[in-house]
């Protein structure tokens, strides 16, 4: 068996050096440092956290809750403040609800789920003209003080406006 040549030996070094790299990317804490050729990288769980951090996370949509809706309420859903779900308690006996910074970027899809909350019974929603509903069909709310009904609302970019969809009703009857 012959001796390893130094250009062999250089290549095993390098190898061995990027499995270690690997594995410290893989398996380092979110905030060490990882030493590449390219310069130093955040590991694998720091990087998570800068997604998190920046975004949000991936699937942990930020919740504004409306305590009070009143006769009307305004539902800002700019992508830049990353709020796609809202908790509306309904207080007056018909709110009209308007889409603010409802564009959605071409190439995009957007959805918002709505749970709106029965503070004291019986109020509707006067939904915005661009919201089209399934089956042609606006929801029936739940009327009952304390129930509430759950509704996502989905970009459609071809149509430019809302589906409406009903995802379920009559909670904490």
């Amino acid at each position: 068996m012959s001796e390893l040549s130094d250009l062999q030996a250089a290549e095993i070094a390098k190898l061995q050096a990027l499995g270690k790299a690997w594995h410290h990317f893989h398996h380092g804490a979110s905030d060490e440092l990882v030493p590449t050729d390219a310069g130093n990288i955040p590991t694998l769980s720091g990087l998570a956290k800068v997604i998190f951090d920046t975004m949000g996370g991936v699937l942990l949509p930020v919740l504004e809750t409306v305590n009070a809706a009143g006769p009307a309420v305004a539902l800002d859903i700019d992508p830049l403040r990353r709020v796609s779900a809202f908790d509306i308690t309904l207080t007056a006996p018909e709110c009209a609800l308007s889409l603010l910074n409802a564009q959605v970027p071409a190439g995009y899809s957007r959805a918002i789920t709505l749970t709106l909350r029965q503070g004291s019974g019986a109020n509707k929603v006067q939904w915005p003209s661009n919201v089209v509903w399934a089956y042609n069909r606006q929801p029936v709310l739940s009327y009952v003080p304390g129930a509430y009904d759950l509704v996502t609302l989905v970009y459609d970019p071809i149509a430019h406006n809302w589906r409406g969809m009903v995802d379920g009703g009559w909670f904490n009857v």
